[in-house]
């Protein structure tokens, strides 16, 4: 299992491919098609974001939430359109999650042991 520095995923969105990108060392996520940049920001100390964006001329809601879990979500009218759209980024998380949490209850145990 390599290193990536940036995550990235394609996904159809209203008949458009869009390309969806997260550089882990400088937090930068952003949406393209193609080569227009559709959505840029850096996430930094910000570990929630509800941003309106267009694609095609439709409206979407990005949701980002990227505090212990990563979550991020494009809504259309409050219908989810893409449920998760860094997939990967999201089971390392979880990974990472339930790696600390395993480590933690194996410390308490040994803990009480002595």
């Amino acid at each position: 299992m390599a290193f990536e520095q940036i995550q990235q995923q394609t996904h159809h969105i209203a008949d458009t491919k869009v390309l969806v990108s997260y550089d882990r060392f400088t937090t930068r996520f952003e949406l393209k098609k193609g080569e227009e940049v559709i959505y840029s920001t850096r996430l930094l100390f910000l570990p929630i974001k509800n941003v309106n964006i267009l694609i095609n001329e439709q409206e979407f809601t990005l949701k980002i939430f990227w505090f212990i879990l990563w979550k991020s979500t494009l809504v259309n009218n409050d219908n989810v359109v893409i449920k998760e759209l860094l997939v990967h980024r999201r089971k390392k998380s979880i990974g990472l999650l339930s790696y600390c949490v395993l480590v933690s209850c194996i410390k308490v145990s040994l803990d009480f042991m002595v």
